[in-house]
């Protein structure tokens, strides 16, 4: 109980997150690399002082109890006392605090050890149900256009639309490369979730946000697989510490890759252009990033992108200036937008055989400070516009396509649009299409 209650406290008070299943999923994934970057001596001590030495007295402590009989008597008055003092103060409360309670239900998430302890029964719950029988969303899809086409879709990690200068952020250049290209950036692109966990299945999945669950997602044929199936040549690189969440399980091996974070983005990028350089058929290729992945922002960019400054180079975000957390944070996009920006120059230079596009968005957003919250991953129905509302951009060799998407770059969207725009993109035939939620046509 003290040591549930101590490391979840260290992190409800630092970074205002909440410790629900979610959360504690996202914990379970988290490789070591991930887990370390959060130690820091704010942590250390925290750890020392509310837990180790608590744990301690509580061990060595001695305790003189009476005998049994008088004991129970004692509690039986405690407990008797307890419940006449909580009927009185809830007889006189009750016109307030019930109103109160029920609008504002998520205060149970601050009770500990209480919520982290449910939090985790309800984790293993779901761990331990039984899998739904696998579904087939779109067996009779089939290809109804035969021109050669080339799509990159970018899954970005932890980006936020606000410090987006092409969406008019005016403290830093973060977008100053894509800006020379001429793409179309969403102003209005909201994601499924506030966690990988949630929203690379999500994005990938036909379910929409409100009906989606992991559970189901795992017994779904996903937008990868799909398009796999149909012959088109499909690739999946990965450098997300968290791996591809089951979306590329089906792919051939030598069609993927899982570096884990282990360098920058570019190594993907890298193998992206390698495979446009070489494709000689209709090819789909998805990029999972690192990207913007906190706390440890600086360790997202090349020094040499380290443009924005001063920097908040610690993890413990609360010790740094928001100045300094925005100028890091920048860098990594700015990072991530020079990638982007080549990436495009391969794709150009492919564009006399075939059409070619780049669709960007990130898997959800991230809390910076404001309101005292920092990183993401709260629920969904709390969760502050930083961590939802998320960058989207497309870039298209196809002059029409372009027009045909800054009529609708302010309209309000979403993940829930990504799997029936690569669809319509393809040109592939399905029950599954919903030709109303294709950005593309």
């Amino acid at each position: 109980m003290i040591l549930a209650s101590g490391i979840s406290a260290y992190f409800m008070q630092a970074y205002g997150v909440i410790i629900d299943k979610d959360m504690l999923l996202n914990v379970l994934h988290t490789d070591t690399k991930e887990a370390f970057s959060y130690f820091g001596t704010g942590l250390i001590f925290w750890i020392i002082f509310t837990t180790i030495l608590p744990c301690v007295y509580v061990v060595f402590v001695k305790i003189n109890y009476g005998n049994f009989k008088n004991e129970l008597k004692l509690r039986a008055k405690i407990i008797s006392f307890s419940i006449v003092a909580i009927a009185i103060i809830f007889s006189l409360t009750s016109k307030i605090f019930i109103p109160f309670f029920r609008e504002h239900s998520n205060l149970r998430t601050a009770l500990l050890p209480y919520y982290p302890i449910y939090s985790a029964i309800k984790l293993v719950k779901s761990i331990i149900q039984k899998p739904l029988p696998f579904t087939y969303v779109a067996d009779d899809a089939a290809l109804a256009d035969d021109k050669k086409k080339i799509l990159v879709l970018i899954v970005g990690e932890t980006q936020r639309s606000r410090n987006y200068s092409l969406n008019g952020y005016a403290k830093n250049d973060t977008n100053k490369f894509t800006k020379q290209k001429g793409v179309v950036s969403f102003t209005n692109f909201y994601s499924c979730g506030t966690a990988t966990e949630t929203s690379v299945p999500c994005l990938f999945s036909d379910l929409k946000r409100e009906n989606f669950s992991n559970r189901e997602a795992k017994a779904r044929e996903n937008l990868v697989d799909i398009i796999n199936k149909l012959g088109i040549k499909t690739y999946f690189f990965g450098n997300n510490s968290g791996g591809c969440k089951g979306v590329c399980d089906n792919l051939n091996q030598n069609h993927t890759s899982d570096h884990r974070a282990e360098g920058f983005d570019e190594v993907i990028f890298d193998e992206a252009k390698k495979v446009i350089e070489d494709a000689n058929s209709t090819t789909f290729i998805v990029l999972h990033l690192q990207g913007s992945h906190g706390p440890i922002y600086y360790k997202g960019y090349p020094s040499k992108f380290k443009e924005f400054t001063p920097t908040c180079d610690t993890a413990e975000l609360n010790k740094c200036t928001p100045d300094e957390i925005a100028n890091t944070y920048d860098n990594t996009i700015l990072y991530e937008d020079y990638l982007q920006s080549e990436l495009i120059n391969a794709l150009e230079a492919r564009k006399d055989k075939f059409e070619v596009a780049m669709f960007f968005f990130s898997d959800h957003g991230e809390s910076l400070g404001e309101n005292g919250i920092y990183l993401h991953g709260l629920p969904y129905s709390i969760a502050p516009d930083e961590q939802k509302h998320i960058p989207a951009i497309v870039f298209s060799s196809d002059s029409e396509l372009l027009k045909r998407l800054k009529t609708r770059k302010d309209e309000s969207l979403s993940h829930d649009f990504i799997f029936s725009s690569v669809l319509g993109y393809f040109g592939v035939k399905t029950k599954a299409y919903e030709p109303e939620f294709d950005i593309f046509r």
